[in-house]
């Protein structure tokens, strides 16, 4: 399988740190013509998820900004039940969106 898809979003993410009071994921939403990269971070023990996108050759600013956006809904929902169980976070998060 490629990196980039030919149509759509590919959101990959995976687990970069972890401490006491959040876990980091570093990753990259794959788009046909750019990578943008995301830096995540989801707070314990509650749960609450915070991404953001760097800038990226041929991605606007507010496409940037969307990328973000779900990428958080993505990963909130990916981390839900692993934090509600105070279990481990999944090590690799991978998703894609048409």
């Amino acid at each position: 399988m490629t990196q980039r898809p030919t149509s759509g979003v590919r959101y990959a993410l995976e687990r970069a740190r972890v401490e006491a009071d959040h876990v980091t994921y570093e990753g990259f939403a794959h788009l046909p013509g750019a990578d943008v990269p995301l830096s995540a971070k989801v707070a314990l023990p509650g749960g609450a998820v915070s991404v953001s996108a760097a800038p990226a050759e041929g991605v606007s600013d507010a496409r940037g900004a969307e990328l973000a956006k779900i990428a958080t809904a993505l990963l909130r929902a990916a981390t839900k039940a692993e934090v509600a169980a105070g279990q481990a976070l999944p090590r690799k998060i991978v998703r894609w969106r048409g």
